[in-house]
């Protein structure tokens, strides 16, 4: 729900809504009235063409308003949760529910190009519904296919012109062609060129009569144009005439009998039999089929059962049968024949209910084949009543002669066919509704006798009794049918075992040659695996050997290695050493040098350091002799200040006294 709102607040933002006052709080919080404004305002920007949406919803009644939103959904191909009422989502849309208004507002915002292109193409392709009464007028079944074709129109060109926008274009493209409309047209001056000196020389009659010709076969072609569209037009024409002398012959067919009481009682009758299908034989047909899906799912889920367990399960099959068999001839014989006064009424009943069935399976088949040569008759052309002219239009001319005559003799056998097969069905229809009739009768009087049964029973002391014995036949018939099923569901599986038993063999068949190549092969392969094994043996043993040395060797190697670092440290260290002792040495042999020489210009490093000595120590015996100074000038200052001070005190005394204070 927090990730919907999300989406649907960050969507609103954007444009062309740029409703930028929106977060997920404040639209959580928005009022039915506010939310189904919303829906509005999305739905005129995904159709701008139309006014109703720009409305403030307010001025508007909320039947239309629902109405209005209902249409617009319908149009862009909403659907709904499937579990969803359609009353329950139009009464929550009328109300502005958030939990039918958010889903919508969803949907909206995924795909908005895709809904506004809907929108648009909707806008022109929606048929309007036009009763069937109405399409019998000529004109108005002419306006109505007039209306089917410019859609057909309106598509191809949408479809053009998506195709071209789809088609990219860059401009070296557009660059490119324009490059060869330009050869083209120099190739064409070129062609131009050559060809106007012959022409020069050509008479001027001869090229009248040329310019005469072309035209002449120019207008040949527009008389070709206007020929083909005369014969569209008859094409047309006759198909209108025919649709409508079919109409005519539907109507003089059905005019026969047209009674109020007649159709009511037709209409009574179907809906008998309709609600007899749907309520006792589909109901049955589905339970029949649930039980063979379970018993099919059973033994998909089941291992395979082979040879000796069907033949058990077999066994004991035929033993229970006959344990059946048994109990039947039993309750036979000890039944009074008798004291059974429905045992009539119940086989009468039986033989109509199986009766009933079998007109209604009947029926069924019947209806399935009408409707196959309905769609059949309306899918085909030329058994659509298009004569003559369906078969030009396949196979470019008029159908004449025994061509035709076969023609017509195929439309008049199907005819025929159909209404045969037309009375054969409204003969089921009425033996169907007199076995119900039948049926209904008997169960009255099955009814009334169970009445007097029961107040014998009642009399007698053994209520209960008949009811008792109808239910044990009712379980009974269940068994047997039960056991039926199970008997033609394992026939089933033994014929599905020896299916695949026999695809095995053939398969089996199939692999026996190419198992007498392989084995061979297999030989070889295990002789090149048992030589692939014994080299990879002596491989391994070589490898290990070489390993071996070879990380012997590495350790050495490595050996070296540290000892030659250690050698090249230690040759470097002594290296620079030596540099260190040949840099002192020779500072000292310039010492010594310059110690002896006589030259008194150049000083030796001792006599420089002798200097700097006594300069230093020179300047150590002033700084003491200055402290020895300011040590004196402290103890002088230190007495005068606390003179100071003591007259500073006696000042302030004398003061106080004088002041009184």
């Amino acid at each position: 729900m927090v990730e919907q709102l999300k989406f649907i607040v960050e969507q609103l933002k954007r444009p062309p809504f740029n409703r930028k006052d929106y977060n997920i709080l404040t639209f959580d919080n928005l009022t039915n009235n506010q939310l189904l404004q919303v829906l509005t305002d999305v739905f005129a920007v995904i159709d701008p063409l139309e006014r109703a949406h720009k409305i403030d919803i307010r001025d508007e009644e909320s039947e239309r308003t629902a109405t209005r939103h209902m249409n617009t959904l319908k149009m862009l191909g909403y659907r709904p949760k499937l579990d969803t009422d359609v009353n329950t989502f139009r009464q929550n849309l009328v109300s502005g529910d958030k939990s039918v208004v958010f889903p919508i507002l969803q949907w909206l915002l995924e795909k908005l190009p895709e809904h506004k292109e809907r929108a648009y193409l909707g806008r022109y392709l929606s048929r309007t519904d036009v009763p069937s009464e109405f399409l019998s007028d000529p004109e108005i079944a002419e306006q109505y296919e007039r209306c089917d074709e410019l859609m057909e129109e309106f598509k191809e060109v949408h479809r053009g012109y998506k195709e071209l926008t789809s088609t990219p274009h860059t401009i070296e493209d557009l660059r490119r062609d324009i490059k060869q409309l330009e050869d083209e047209k120099e190739t064409l001056q070129k062609r131009l060129e050559k060809q106007k000196p012959r022409v020069q020389k050509i008479p001027a009659a001869q090229i009248e009569l040329a310019k005469n010709y072309r035209q002449e076969v120019e207008k040949e072609a527009k008389l070709n144009t206007m020929k083909q569209d005369l014969q569209n037009v008859v094409h047309q024409l006759e198909q209108k005439i025919q649709r409508l002398e079919r109409q005519i012959g539907d109507q003089r067919s059905s005019s026969y009998d047209q009674s109020p009481e007649a159709i009511m009682k037709r209409m009574e009758e179907e809906n008998q039999v309709n609600s007899y299908l749907v309520s006792d034989k589909f109901p049955k047909q589905l339970s029949q089929m649930k039980t063979k899906l379970k018993y099919y799912e059973e033994v998909t889920s089941n291992k395979a059962l082979g040879q000796t367990e069907l033949t058990n399960y077999r066994a004991k099959i035929s033993e229970l049968n006959s344990v059946i068999n048994k109990l039947h001839e039993k309750r036979v014989l000890t039944k009074d024949p008798t004291a059974d006064n429905l045992a009539v009424f119940r086989q009468q009943a039986l033989i109509v209910a199986r009766r009933k069935e079998q007109a209604a399976e009947r029926l069924t088949q019947l209806r399935a084949e009408n409707d196959a040569l309905e769609k059949q008759f309306g899918r085909n052309p030329s058994m659509n009543g298009g004569g003559s002219s369906a078969i030009m239009k396949h196979t470019g001319q008029i159908p004449q002669g025994e061509e035709f005559q076969r023609y017509v003799n195929m439309l008049r056998s199907k005819g025929n066919a159909y209404k045969r097969k037309r009375q054969e069905l409204n003969d089921m229809t009425a033996e169907l509704q007199l076995l119900k009739r039948t049926e209904e009768i008997l169960k009255e009087q099955v009814d009334q006798i169970k009445s007097r049964m029961g107040m014998e029973e009642r009399k007698q002391g053994i209520e209960g009794y008949f009811s008792t014995q109808e239910r044990l036949e009712e379980l009974s018939t269940m068994k047997m049918e039960q056991d039926e099923l199970k008997g033609k569901t394992l026939d089933e599986i033994t014929g599905l075992i020896k299916t695949l038993n026999s695809r095995i063999s053939s398969k089996k068949a199939e692999l026996d040659p190419i198992l007498k190549e392989v084995k061979p092969l297999r030989a070889k392969i295990q002789e090149l695996r048992n030589e692939y094994e014994a080299k990879k043996s002596k491989y391994d043993a070589l490898n290990a050997n070489f390993e071996s040395s070879r990380s012997t060797l590495e350790s050495e190697v490595r050996g070296f290695y540290e000892e030659q670092y250690a050698q090249e440290s230690r040759f470097h260290t002594l290296r620079a050493q030596m540099l260190i002792n040949a840099v002192q040495l020779k500072r000292a042999n310039d010492e010594q040098s310059s110690y002896m020489s006589k030259d008194k210009a150049t000083k030796s490093n001792r006599e420089q350091l002798n200097k700097q000595i006594n300069d230093y120590e020179v300047r150590i015996k002033n700084n003491r002799e200055r402290q020895k100074v300011t040590k004196d000038v402290q103890i002088d200052g230190t007495k005068q200040m606390k003179y100071w001070r003591d007259i500073l005190r006696m000042m302030e005394l004398k003061q106080k006294l004088a002041t009184g204070e």
